[in-house]
């Protein structure tokens, strides 16, 4: 059974995740290097489930997500919904910001911004809970120089 001490870290494991990313991407934006932000979003990611703290609270919130209607609800909120609200505030937007709000300012489909995310949790998945090699034995700089361009071509409507 898992405590609410577990849960809280978990929770807070992901708002980490969310805010990591969320700051990347703006952070590109904000500094005028778009050609970027795939790399800036695929680095903060894999540098978080990289650090041995806080992977397992990371695969904790995953499994909910995958297991549970209740770990699918939260994982949907932060992938739906929050990382854009951090994104605003990363960006020191007074309104809040969604999927469209920030497919708009990079002039993309919100769909792509969800294909660029299925990428990266693809990997994620592959990677540190189903342990597939090579990629989960693949040096992380091996994984950006790889999944940048098709994560970058989404984002930036093919640059």
């Amino acid at each position: 059974m898992t405590d609410s001490s577990q849960i809280q870290g978990g929770s807070a494991a992901l708002t980490d995740f969310a805010s990591a990313l969320a700051e990347a991407g703006a952070t590109s934006l904000t500094t005028r290097q778009q050609e970027q932000l795939a790399e800036r979003l695929l680095k903060a990611a894999l540098t978080r489930w990289e650090d041995a703290q806080l992977r397992p609270r990371l695969l904790a919130e995953l499994t909910a997500a995958l297991t549970t209607e209740a770990g699918a609800d939260k994982m949907r909120d932060v992938l739906s919904s929050q990382i854009f609200t951090l994104f605003g505030k990363a960006l020191e937007s007074s309104q809040t910001t969604d999927i469209n709000d920030v497919a708009g300012v990079l002039e993309v489909p919100p769909l792509n911004i969800n294909a660029a995310q299925a990428q990266v949790w693809g990997t994620i998945i592959l990677r540190y809970v189903l342990k597939v090699e090579p990629i989960a034995s693949a040096p992380a700089d091996d994984l950006l120089d790889l999944l940048t361009p098709a994560i970058q071509r989404y984002l930036a409507g093919g640059l």
